[in-house]
């Protein structure tokens, strides 16, 4: 098993797009499926998410269920919170 990890972690050194392919494979095996539209992209040292959520717990749940790929690396979480409730509930 530590064999695995470790070529895992090779692997994701050598190959920043394979770490972004797995962040997204994560996101999309969840069970909020909210978080299937999240995108995942690697840029130097640093893993961005990207997309729109309903809440800032699910913005949380996405960072979470990629936090242990990027060994060493930055996560940043671009995630946009949007309210799915009413716009203007003002009638003139």
């Amino acid at each position: 098993m530590l064999q695995v990890e470790q070529a895992e972690r090779l692997d994701a050194t050598l190959r920043p797009l394979g770490l972004a392919e797995r962040a997204e494979s994560r996101l999309r095996s969840n069970p909020y499926l909210a978080l299937k539209n999240i995108s995942c992209e690697f840029d130097g040292d640093v893993l961005i998410l990207r997309g729109c959520l309903p809440s800032y717990y699910l913005k949380q749940l996405a960072q979470e269920a990629v936090a242990a790929l990027p060994e060493g690396k930055r996560i940043v979480n671009q995630i946009a919170v949007v309210s799915s409730g009413p716009r203007d509930t003002h009638q003139n």
